[in-house]
């Protein structure tokens, strides 16, 4: 009786390694995922929060009107690499001398890279993401 049991553990003595093996993969899979997922959601909450606050700073009535590009590169932080974000303004540059309603809207777009890059063919999955952003405020003064 105490030899069966015996070689019977001996028999399973690598099961224990072979599933932590099998498991380990995957696991990491996802976690790198949620990783990426999180930086990539916080990279684009931190370009959201610049863009709002070039349109605001545009919006409101100071001299000289504001430089929209500084302002949206200097209040991103990314997560990760430093990445300058492309702006662009929609018809109005700035309020100054603009008829009453009318909106000034700024666009952001940014390219930022994954901290974990995916274990996949490039043409399967990339390892970089189009952030954008949008803001739109009605001037404040005309």
């Amino acid at each position: 009786m105490r030899q069966s049991r015996q070689r019977r553990r001996r028999n399973e003595r690598g099961a224990a390694a072979v599933e932590f093996a099998l498991v380990v993969i995957p696991l990491l899979l996802v976690i790198g995922g949620i990783i990426n997922f999180g930086v990539a959601f916080a990279n684009q909450i931190s370009l959201d929060n610049a863009v709002r606050q070039a349109a605001r700073a545009a919006v409101v009535d100071v001299d000289p009107a504001p430089v929209l590009d500084e302002i949206v590169a200097e209040e991103y932080r990314p997560v990760g690499a430093d990445v300058d974000p492309d702006v662009t303004t929609g018809a109005l540059a700035s309020c100054e001398g603009s008829d009453f309603g009318a909106s000034l809207s700024v666009q952001a777009e940014v390219t930022t890279e994954f901290l974990f890059p995916w274990p996949v063919p490039e043409a399967i999955l990339s390892d970089t993401v189009q952030l954008s952003s949008e803001a739109e405020f009605q001037c404040e003064f005309s």
